[in-house]
């Protein structure tokens, strides 16, 4: 796009509406939503103030960015939302493309919750990868050893071999030679007692 014609664009979509208030946000409210964004962010953790200033100029960009090429109405809650997007990111890069979506939010409340030391600075830029003192392993590995359930070697168990006896079946076979042997109409037993007949006969 023409950068006159985004310019034009830009100023209608922030201009006043009827005199009233405009229908977005713009660049310059960004200094409204900055204090917000800041205690946000420290209330993931940021406690550092060099990392508190990386984080803000780069949500700044973010919400500029927004702002400019979006219909943004709530300043506040845009620069918010960006924090978050902007966590999340960093997570997935961390993590690599294999975790799915799911684990990524239980590494999140990892970090967040403080099982990862270091990985506010990392997260900023600020400091190495390994966001430690150590510098053994570096902090995905962390986040990924604190986040994945484990899972257990295969187990199976031993089973003895049990020995099948069809003792209905059987009994189903001996029913049904007793029932070809009857007429139809017989009476239960007649056919025992023509045998035992025969027999006395015989």
């Amino acid at each position: 796009m023409d950068s006159a014609v985004s310019a034009r664009f830009a100023d209608l979509l922030h201009a006043p509406l009827h005199g009233g208030e405009p229908v977005a946000a713009s660049p310059a409210d960004w200094e409204q939503a900055a204090p917000r964004v800041a205690r946000y962010l420290r209330a993931l953790g940021v406690r550092d103030p060099r990392d508190l200033d990386l984080l803000m100029t780069a949500i700044r960009v973010r919400f500029e960015h927004q702002v400019e090429t979006s219909l943004v109405p709530d300043a506040v809650e845009t620069g918010i939302e960006e924090a978050s997007k902007l966590l999340d990111e960093w997570l997935a890069t961390e993590l690599g493309p294999d975790v799915p979506g799911p684990m990524r939010g239980v590494a999140r409340a990892v970090v967040l919750g403080g099982a990862v030391p270091g990985w506010v600075g990392v997260w900023s830029g600020r400091t190495l990868q390994t966001g430690d003192q150590s510098g053994d392993r570096p902090i995905s590995e962390r986040i990924r050893a604190s986040s994945l359930a484990p899972v257990p070697d295969p187990a199976p168990l031993a089973m003895a071999t049990q020995r099948i006896d069809p003792c209905c079946y059987r009994l189903f076979r001996r029913l049904a030679r007793r029932l070809r042997g009857m007429r139809p109409g017989s009476p239960p037993g007649s056919l025992h007692r023509r045998r035992a007949s025969l027999g006395q006969t015989i």
